[in-house]
């Protein structure tokens, strides 16, 4: 997975599979609005790990997500270990 400033994307040989899009409100504060896989590689839990990834990420800079993506928005009902990081 490669790190940018407003996403994170998922690479297989160096062609982008993947990303999860979230951009900066504040400080503190991120809008998590947008996740794709290429279909040819959909149920193979690629969103789920860019998500956690995310998460991760926003854990260790002490942020909270504002969640927009309807994707992101159900794999936290899954995930109540981040519960906490979000408005």
């Amino acid at each position: 997975m490669k790190i940018e400033q407003n996403r994170i994307v998922y690479e297989i040989e160096g062609q982008k599979i993947g990303e999860i899009e979230f951009k900066e409100l504040d400080n503190n504060t991120v809008d998590i609005y947008h996740t794709y896989v290429d279909p040819e590689y959909q149920g193979k839990k690629i969103a789920s790990q860019l998500a956690e990834e995310l998460f991760k990420k926003l854990k260790n800079e002490n942020k909270k997500a504002m969640i927009s993506c309807s994707y992101v928005a159900h794999w936290i009902e899954k995930h109540p270990e981040y519960n906490d990081q979000c408005l």
